[in-house]
């Protein structure tokens, strides 16, 4: 995606910074991203549309995507793409999967359409925003796939839930934000230690029965509930950047963009140099969580 040479220019002063390449987004949109509407900004209670109520259009990114991505492959099982989105209607969490779903850049753009920036999309009937609103980390999509099995998952997470204490309205609006987007994987991560041991438990009663018993159609049923896979996560947080505030969700600047490209890089080179999930661990542990950061990578039982 380009950049005029004077937003470049402008957004790598250091007094302006993030800031004024935000502003910039806010007021022109970004090529081959969105759009300004103007008709949204005409009151907060103009008429639009449930299609269009949004203060920008998406409708560069759908030209953008189209571009850039291959319907074929978007729609072939292989590799698998899961997206999630919230249903406008009902309020619930819909996972859009091409092991079964059809997928086509209407999904994808569903995953990422968040209000009141940018509209739902329509897909099947049904309106659906971005489900951030509702799960910014759905690692839920992978814990409870089915069949089960063991593997590695990376978290991306973009948002921290720890900070400082804020000293200023400007720094209240970047902490309240922190924690409004802060990924609710906490949640699940403690769910799934808890159905993982005791998936573990399960086996290890079954497989104490007699062959007898373990035939038994009923104790069957109760031991299919147990598995001894076991689920690697690895952790990996969003640095903060320097003079960062709560613009940066609208940071697309050259320099912000490779700050935060170049802190993730450097994250999965430590994760995939140190392996941690190659170590020993509990066999009755079903799940293992590791938090990387820019110079170490440890195993945590926080959370």
């Amino acid at each position: 995606m380009r950049h005029p040479a004077s937003v470049t220019a402008m957004s790598s002063l250091p007094f302006l910074g993030s800031t004024f390449a935000a502003m910039n987004a806010i007021t022109s949109g970004l090529p081959g991203f969105f759009a300004p509407n103007p008709m949204a900004f005409m009151g907060p209670k103009m008429p639009l549309g449930p299609d269009d109520a949004a203060y920008y259009s998406t409708a560069p990114l759908e030209k953008t995507l189209t571009d850039l991505i291959d319907p074929d492959l978007l729609a072939a099982q292989s590799p698998r793409l899961t997206v999630g989105a919230a249903n406008v209607s009902s309020g619930a969490m819909h996972y859009f999967d091409s092991k079964k779903d059809t997928l086509t850049i209407r999904h994808v753009m569903a995953s990422g359409a968040l209000p009141p920036a940018f509209p739902a999309v329509r897909i099947d009937g049904e309106l659906y925003w971005d489900g951030g609103i509702l799960s910014n980390t759905p690692v839920e999509a992978v814990f409870d796939d089915h069949p089960r099995r063991s593997g590695i998952v990376f978290a991306v997470h973009l948002w921290r839930r720890q900070g400082e204490e804020p000293r200023s309205i400007w720094d209240v609006a970047n902490r309240e934000k922190d924690l409004q987007y802060a990924s609710r994987a906490v949640n699940q991560i403690k769910r799934q230690r808890q159905l993982h041991h005791m998936r573990h438990v399960v086996s290890a009663l079954a497989e104490k029965l007699s062959p007898e018993m373990r035939n038994d159609p009923e104790i069957k049923a109760l031991a299919a509930f147990g598995c001894k896979t076991q689920m690697h996560v690895v952790r990996l947080l969003a640095p903060r950047l320097k003079n960062e505030d709560h613009t940066k969700d609208v940071d697309f600047s050259p320099n912000g963009i490779d700050a935060r490209w170049q802190a993730g890089l450097a994250d999965m080179r430590d994760a995939l140099a140190l392996q941690p999930w190659t170590k020993p661990h509990d066999p009755m542990e079903g799940f293992v969580l590791h938090d990387v950061s820019k110079y170490t990578l440890k195993e945590t039982q926080e959370e």
